[in-house]
């Protein structure tokens, strides 16, 4: 999704990564509309002052986190403060739903805020992914038994060692066969 800081780079990085990028998705799954978008249509703030959206907003915040530590502790740190003080999560949220309203989706999803949330209006769920780039990172999955938001948690054998790992776990192995993959072929892997 192309997201408010994103502006002009979206071709750029779909050409590099091999990926569409869209500024709206639509799909139908299990008879229902959906709606991803990344939220910032929403945040008048943004809309009404794309220039200093930028100025202050993208150039400034980009080099905050240049200089801070690697916790990132004082960005995130302002990054939840501008979203409370313009209570932007419940204008996205209100945004949102009634653009699902429009377009006849029973669910919607949007990110911006970086504060995960689930609410309902009229027949209509709104998602916010919350953020996965913060200290709790969240995410959302849809599946057959609807939809969750998820807080990612760590686990030590997430953390990329150096080390070869363990025998593949039996699961793994058996995904791999269903998806066509060898388990014991090497694949490239994008570097870090």
């Amino acid at each position: 999704m192309e997201g408010n800081h994103d502006h002009g780079l979206t071709e750029i990085m779909s050409h590099l990564v091999g990926v569409r990028v869209y500024q709206e998705y639509g799909w139908e799954y299990q008879g229902l509309r959906h709606i991803a978008v990344h939220g910032h249509q929403f945040d008048s703030f943004v809309v009404n002052n794309v220039r200093f959206n930028y100025l202050f907003g993208t150039l400034l915040y980009l080099q905050l986190q240049k200089w801070d530590s690697k916790s990132k502790v004082l960005t995130r740190f302002l990054d939840r403060l501008n979203t409370r003080w313009l209570r932007l999560s419940s204008k996205v949220a209100a945004g949102a739903l009634a653009h699902a309203g429009q377009h006849k989706a029973a669910r919607i999803f949007c990110g911006h805020t970086h504060a995960a949330l689930h609410r309902q209006e009229d027949g209509v769920d709104y998602y916010n992914s919350g953020s996965w780039i913060d200290a709790r990172p969240t995410y959302i999955t849809v599946g057959e038994e609807g939809v969750e938001i998820h807080e990612y948690i760590e686990r030590a054998d997430d953390r990329h060692s150096g080390e070869e790992r363990s025998e593949a776990d039996p699961e793994t192995s058996e995904f791999a066969g269903e998806a066509g993959l060898s388990e014991d072929a090497e694949y490239e892997g994008v570097g870090r």
